[in-house]
């Protein structure tokens, strides 16, 4: 029985160590169930030259268990253990980042994303109509803050609404009304980035503030990610 399970999770892991099948998980958890032609299109895939290749990924995805297909609509969507296994890929991408010392962010796509303050710069230019000068600054001092708070993850929204802080802050609030999609108050900004310092080490804690923050990404825009 031992044995069983070992090479039920070997074929699973398996199925999901080939970046194209990855990467065709992680878009059906981002967006649901998508046809094949949708799916290929997605990936990037050509539809005469990759089509062979692209039959056997789902096949061994559909194999494994991690994808299924809709019998009337034709639609494929993953499964739970394929969201599992996107989850573990997620939580390993985060380890990595913060083995290396720097600052990535969780993207709407499903990716991670290394932190780029001038991209924080380049909104409040844009967006706010802030001198180039200032927008360095507070660029600089967001990035400075999120590196003391040991944040395992970063996700849009939560970059925007620190950086609100500053603005409130520095009393820069003709920026900052010119700026915001979606306030909080200072304190629960500042508790948010705390819980989520002190939980990164717990999966409940990352659960938590990734359902706050999920709830907040419908309304917020990811400006601070840049196309």
């Amino acid at each position: 029985m031992q044995r069983s399970y070992e090479r039920f999770s070997s074929e699973v892991l398996d199925a999901a160590s080939a970046p194209v099948r990855l990467h065709v998980l992680k878009l059906l958890v981002s967006k649901g169930p998508l046809p094949y032609t949708e799916i290929m299109y997605e990936a990037k895939l050509d539809p005469v030259r990759d089509a062979g290749k692209f039959v056997y990924h789902l096949k061994t995805l559909r194999k494994a268990g991690l994808v299924s297909i809709e019998k009337g609509t034709k639609k494929y969507s993953v499964t739970e253990l394929g969201k599992i296994l996107v989850e573990f890929s997620r939580d390993l991408d985060e380890y990595i980042a913060v083995k290396r010392g720097r600052l990535f962010v969780r993207t709407s796509r499903m990716t991670i994303e290394e932190f780029d303050r001038t991209r924080i710069a380049r909104s409040l230019v844009g967006e706010a109509r802030m001198p180039q000068s200032l927008a360095d600054e507070v660029a600089a001092e967001a990035e400075e803050r999120l590196l003391k708070f040991g944040i395992v993850y970063l996700s849009a929204p939560l970059i925007r609404e620190l950086v609100n802080t500053i603005l409130i802050e520095r009393k820069l609030e003709e920026y900052r009304h010119k700026l915001t999609r979606l306030g909080l108050p200072v304190n629960d900004v500042t508790l948010l980035l705390r819980e989520a310092g002190q939980k990164s080490s717990t999966r409940t804690g990352s659960r938590n503030l990734q359902e706050r923050e999920s709830s907040k990404s419908m309304f917020c825009s990811i400006a601070f990610l840049g196309p």
